[in-house]
């Protein structure tokens, strides 16, 4: 192990399992002073005379216990448990023998080798985090710290990044791995997500510049400066978490498209290439230190035909367009055309692409829009201000739309 830590507290102690890893959570009864205290308003709820109705109803108080990590930590380490479970059948076995979450004061987690130091507000029930007022997506965050943290076993833990130019991995990957898993619970949540950190790239500081300019993601803490104090957090988690999407969904619409004539494809065989690839990091990187071109290089290995860019398997441009770069970039269609063949169609067309450099290469999911369905017809590569495609389509094809499932970190139409 690269460190080790402890942690010491008066703590209740409760187990869960994940096949042989035990999981333990360590919780004490309190010691957050900006907990909620206990009582709550509520309207009152008793019977009402006729006349009664036409007033306002009447917030009475309402004894409730003061929040107690100790209480919720059978819940901390079962989802602990599941998350070990659903990384070990994407990534390989969990690194360790057991894993302790040990509750620690203030907002802060931290992942480290078979120990994860967990904010007491992660031992909270979804109505006491309520009672602070969390808007939507900081509550879904805040759900998904164990399950983020607990990924760290993996990225971070495992395997390590080489230099603060590739701190991002370890961050992103745990993020990532972390929304698969809320994904599979929660897609609209999972949307929510990763919406809010389009939206937070976009957003503007009181220069009027905006987030995503502060640098691209192999700048690590550099991000952060006095325009954009929250520039690492904002781009490593946010910009980060997307480019592995990206690249998820790309790996996943070319396996759809290899095997659409032999039958359905669940998404756990259209996912198949994606995983494949972190199994390959796991296991030729663990206990080791890995930088960004060496795990492009272990995706390159499962990459399509279908996505080599220029003929070549390299992945060489999204490094230097997305991960070396900070473009969100425009997309739209132009000058659209069907013609019909015998038993299909095809369409021909123009993808505009703007706010990036003229060398950003975006690979850009086309669909057919059908009576009750939509269809991939394939992903073109947008290498400039314009780029012509030319595509198979069903029979009877009227209208096409680009990455209707949002799969591409660009800006909204």
């Amino acid at each position: 192990m690269p460190i080790a830590g402890f942690n010491l507290g008066k703590y209740s102690r409760v187990e869960a399992r994940a096949g042989q890893v035990q999981v333990e959570a360590y919780a004490a009864a309190g010691v957050e002073r900006s907990f909620p205290k206990g009582t709550t308003d509520a309207l009152a709820t008793q019977p009402v005379t006729p006349f009664e109705l036409a007033r306002p109803p009447q917030a009475v108080r309402v004894a409730t216990p003061p929040p107690s990590p100790a209480r919720n930590a059978q819940a901390v380490a079962n989802m602990s448990a599941r998350s070990v479970e659903f990384f070990a059948s994407r990534f390989g076995p969990f690194p360790y023998t057991s894993l302790a979450l040990t509750q620690m004061p203030g907002k802060v987690s931290q992942g480290w080798p078979s120990l994860i130091f967990l904010s007491s507000f992660s031992f909270l029930t979804p109505e006491e985090k309520s009672q602070l007022h969390m808007d939507f997506v900081t509550r879904i965050l805040s759900d998904n710290v164990i399950a983020h943290e607990t990924a760290h076993q993996w990225w971070g833990d495992l395997v390590a990044w080489k230099s603060y130019r590739d701190q991002w991995l370890s961050e992103a990957l745990a993020n990532y791995s972390s929304l698969m898993l809320l994904e599979s619970d929660s897609p609209t949540q999972f949307r929510t997500v990763m919406e809010k950190y389009r939206e937070d790239l976009l957003a503007k500081n009181k220069e009027g510049s905006q987030l995503a300019e502060a640098g691209p993601v192999t700048f690590g803490v550099r991000l952060n400066s006095s325009h954009f104090p929250g520039g690492y957090e904002a781009i490593s988690y946010g910009r980060g978490t997307w480019l592995f999407h990206m690249l998820r969904y790309m790996m996943r619409d070319a396996e759809r498209k290899r095997r659409e004539h032999s039958g359905s494809v669940t998404d756990a065989q259209a996912d198949a290439p994606f995983f494949h690839a972190l199994s390959k990091v796991r296991d030729r990187f663990q206990e080791k230190s890995i930088n960004t071109r060496e795990l492009l290089r272990v995706f390159e290995e499962e990459l399509p035909p279908s996505l080599w860019y220029e003929g070549k398997p390299s992945l060489d441009w999204f490094y230097q367009g997305w991960v070396n770069g900070t473009a969100l970039p425009r997309l739209n269609l132009r000058s659209v055309k069907f013609t019909e063949k015998p038993g299909g169609s095809v369409v021909t067309g123009t993808i505009s692409q703007g706010d990036a450099p003229k060398d950003l290469v975006t690979p850009v999911p086309i669909y057919a829009v059908l009576p009750g369905k939509t269809v991939l017809l394939g992903r073109v590569f947008a290498d400039g201000p314009e780029t012509s495609f030319h595509l198979s389509a069903p029979a009877g094809t009227r209208k096409v739309v680009l990455d209707p499932y949002k799969t591409l970190l660009t800006r909204p139409r």
